[in-house]
């Protein structure tokens, strides 16, 4: 797991509506994966994004929508004020 991202996710397998299925267990220790809550989202081989997580079903597996730009032009929706 790495530091910069909250949710590792494998952007081959996104969709071509930005949408990507991830498992919970994939989330950094203390992150706590729930619908409507946005995320960073990454792997190893590709720069973070940001994303908003869209379903977490009871098996543990989360579904998100990666949003279009910069982890940092999505700042206002990660950090909350």
């Amino acid at each position: 797991m790495n530091d910069t991202y909250d949710l590792w996710v494998d952007f081959t397998c996104m969709t071509d509506d930005r949408r990507v299925w991830t498992r919970g267990a994939d989330a950094h220790p203390g992150f706590a994966p729930l619908a409507g809550r946005y995320a960073v989202v990454g792997c190893e081989d590709a720069d973070p994004a940001g994303a908003k997580i869209l379903s977490v079903n009871a098996e543990g597996h989360v579904e998100v929508e990666v949003l279009s730009g910069s982890v940092d032009s999505h700042r206002h929706l990660l950090d909350p004020s």
